[in-house]
C-alpha cells in the first residue's frame, strides 16, 4: 500500500511536468497531447491494478 501511495502522490507532479498554457483546456487537448495520454494511461493502469488486487483478496 505504501507503493500505491507514493505513485498517487507523484501523479500530480507528473501532470505539471511540461510547460504550456492550459487556460483554454478542453477534452480535445487532453486526448491529443501525448503527455496527457500517457498520464491517462498510467491512471487507468493503476486503477485496474487496484481493482484487481481488491477483487483477488481472500
Amino acid at each position: 500500500m505504501k507503493r500505491l501511495t507514493a505513485v498517487l502522490v507523484a501523479l500530480p507532479t507528473l501532470a505539471m511536468a511540461h510547460a504550456g498554457d492550459h487556460i483554454g483546456l478542453s477534452l480535445t487537448h487532453l486526448m491529443t497531447e501525448s503527455d496527457h495520454m500517457a498520464l491517462i494511461a498510467a491512471l487507468v493502469a493503476v486503477v485496474a491494478l487496484v481493482i484487481y488486487k481488491l477483487r483477488s483478496r481472500p
